[in-house]
């Protein structure tokens, strides 16, 4: 537990396996949590474990203090799945927005999310029938990860449904709601303008690289919201929801943008190297990643997809399927 600011504290969940999750307790007379981390028992007994020094802290300085309620950034797993449980064992308003509530109510609407159409990530063309098995088995081989890992839990009626975009008074001071989709279509996050603090959820990471990848994750939304968290008045912390904050907001923000582009220009230069024949995105990671392997290469591959769907849209370059393989082609202008 650490208080990274005047009685904002963050709790670590740390993990054997997966990343960790940052919570944040924004304590006070009128509090709230912002992310709920993993259900299983032994992540849930961490949180409280490090809520109780919290709550040892404030006795100590004679400082009233009272959470009221608890709220998520979005509808993944590692930041939900702690709601139920956290939500009862400190007698905890949950506030949601209806989109999230939607996706985490039960199986059926975070499985609708996760959803897979047939040019999910442009690498196979699965027949519909093969489509639908498919995600079947991966539906039901994820909730069992996500049961194991992260201790999913579902939680069906949240106490109070919020707008996306709207002020909420906590500890009183305005707050803001505001949705940032990119990372999910769902994603939200908390501004304090005179404190000039954001809560961005996975958004932006201090190593500067989060997820992004089909079928969730909108590149063009991504770049627009982080352009947005630019725009943001006196902005001078990020507090992600993994790893370290960020102290410096702006020149993090800057850097994402300028990565994106030049991957972006990668891109594009693959598909404008082979204008006659086209290029499949395999190819294209090959000729960006040529040695790398395991957990960069999946990332690497979900950008890919993504900015490919962004330059599709944007006329720059165009699809054909040949056999069941996609291939890109420059759009000549």
């Amino acid at each position: 537990m650490k208080e990274i600011y005047s009685e904002i504290f963050l709790i670590e969940e740390k993990r054997r396996f997966g990343p960790s999750e940052n919570i944040y307790v924004l304590a006070g007379g009128d509090g709230l949590i912002f992310d709920a981390g993993y259900g299983n028992k032994s992540s849930v007994k961490q949180f409280l474990k490090s809520f109780k020094h919290i709550e040892e802290k404030f006795k100590q300085q004679n400082l009233n203090l009272k959470i009221t309620r608890i709220t998520v950034s979005h509808g993944h797993s590692d930041h939900f799945s702690g709601l139920t449980s956290i939500s009862k064992k400190l007698d905890l308003r949950v506030l949601l927005t209806e989109r999230i509530a939607n996706i985490i109510s039960d199986k059926s609407g975070f499985n609708a999310s996760f959803q897979a159409d047939e040019y999910e990530d442009y690498f196979k063309i699965r027949r519909k029938f093969v489509r639908k098995v498919w995600n079947f088995i991966r539906n039901k081989g994820e909730r069992m990860v996500y049961k194991r890992i992260f201790g999913l839990s579902y939680l069906k009626n949240p106490d109070e449904i919020i707008e996306e975009n709207s002020e909420i008074i906590i500890n009183g001071e305005p707050w803001r709601f505001f949705s940032s989709p990119g990372h999910s279509p769902d994603h939200i996050s908390l501004y304090n303008k005179e404190k000039g603090i954001l809560l961005a959820g996975d958004n932006v990471l201090n190593m500067r690289s989060t997820w992004l990848g089909p079928p969730e994750s909108n590149m063009t939304d991504y770049l627009n919201t982080i352009q947005n968290y630019q725009q943001l008045p006196n902005l001078k912390l990020i507090l992600p929801a993994h790893g370290d904050i960020i102290k410096k907001p702006q020149e993090t923000l800057n850097a994402i943008l300028v990565r994106m582009k030049e991957r972006e220009e990668l891109i594009l230069h693959a598909i404008n190297t082979h204008s006659q024949k086209g290029i499949s995105p395999k190819s294209i990671m090959k000729m960006i990643y040529p040695k790398r392997k395991g957990i960069i290469h999946m990332i690497g591959r979900g950008w890919v997809v993504i900015t490919l769907k962004m330059l599709e849209t944007q006329n720059m370059v165009k699809r054909k399927v040949k056999k069941r393989k996609v291939l890109f082609f420059p759009v000549r202008k």
